[in-house]
């Protein structure tokens, strides 16, 4: 089994989420950076052992989404909404970060 670099996964994932925020929320990039690296932030423990599990093959591919995708509802992205960005935006980048985050750990194996 190869060793992965977590921390060099998360500097990844907030590198992402960075190029994530100048691309797609371009009048709120600095809300949104700060968002999308507090996202990473905040998921990285989690992120570590969902790509152990993957690795290990006690998580499918699909089961690395289900679980991503499960922590939607409970992410806030405060300085978007408190900048009067649109919810619909704001989930829209919302959902960009994790998919990039679900793209990043698929790519472990």
């Amino acid at each position: 089994m190869v060793k992965t670099d977590f921390q060099e996964v998360v500097e990844t994932l907030k590198d992402g989420a960075v190029e994530l925020a100048k691309d797609k929320v371009k009048n709120y990039t600095i809300e949104a950076k700060a968002d999308g690296l507090e996202l990473v932030e905040s998921l990285k423990k989690d992120i570590q052992k969902w790509g152990k599990q993957l690795v290990a093959g006690d998580l499918s591919k699909e089961d690395v989404e289900f679980v991503v995708m499960a922590e939607k509802e409970v992410i806030e992205m405060y300085g978007l909404q408190k900048s009067g960005m649109a919810l619909i935006q704001v989930d829209e980048f919302k959902n960009s970060l994790l998919q990039l985050i679900i793209k990043t750990i698929r790519g472990l194996i």
